[in-house]
């Protein structure tokens, strides 16, 4: 999400919109050179984008404009309810201040990733997350509503900068998303001194036994199973 202070972001352009935008060019040359011929296909196309770029756009809880993209899981239609484990009692948080995250996580969220307001799914998963005693946690949310800082900024907030030893491990499906949630987490932990190894399979030209491999000194380990075809492990 991105902050209300950082509005003047939201009107940079991307290629989508210069092209629209030159599409729209295109059609007004072509209506001043003939203002009675029948619309061209090209301004038939841009119009069509201007309905589905305002379809896309979707208002505020007080009706006016959106501050940014919405979230997949803020939709009406998520019903996500928090639960107790013994005698702890865990509240939904409103902002990441609840969650009593450093000063450097706070700046990471705001500044690096443009988050203003947990979503809902972050809302309601970082207190167990991050609430002793801690607990196993299943979630389940849609693309793009805000699963990846759940578990990024658990580990984040749980690994002690100042021992240069693994102290978390995330394993991924694919190499694709071990390299994108490394990206993320050294983002959000950009002010934090926190560093990230990614330990994805390697071709066989690069393959080196891991008794040649020096000592893993970062404190997250983010990578995927290694493939017994890939490489000669004898």
């Amino acid at each position: 999400m991105a902050d209300g202070a950082a509005k003047p972001e939201l009107e940079k352009k991307s290629w989508a919109d210069v092209e629209e935008e030159e599409e729209e060019a295109k059609a007004a040359a072509a209506a001043a050179s003939s203002s009675s011929a029948a619309p061209t296909e090209q301004e038939v196309e841009a119009q069509a984008k201007q309905i589905e770029a305002l379809s896309l756009s979707v208002p505020d809880d007080d009706g006016g404009a959106p501050e940014g993209p919405s979230l997949v899981d803020d939709s009406d239609d998520s019903q996500i309810q928090a639960v107790t484990s013994g005698d702890t009692v865990y509240e939904s948080a409103t902002t990441f201040e609840d969650l009593n995250l450093t000063p450097e996580l706070l700046k990471g969220l705001r500044d690096e990733m443009g988050f203003s307001r947990p979503s809902k799914i972050q809302a309601i998963t970082l207190p167990m997350i991050l609430t002793p005693p801690y607990k196993d946690l299943v979630a389940q949310a849609h693309n793009g509503s805000g699963k990846t800082t759940c578990f990024v900024l658990g580990m984040l907030s749980r690994v002690d900068p100042n021992r240069k030893v693994p102290q978390a491990i995330c394993i991924c499906p694919t190499r694709e998303l071990a390299q994108q949630n490394k990206s993320v987490l050294m983002r959000m932990g950009k002010f934090t001194g926190i560093t990230c190894a990614c330990a994805i399979p390697l071709a066989k030209k690069d393959y080196v036994p891991i008794s040649r491999m020096p000592p893993v000194t970062d404190q997250v380990v983010i990578g995927t199973f290694w493939d017994a075809h890939e490489v000669d492990c004898q």
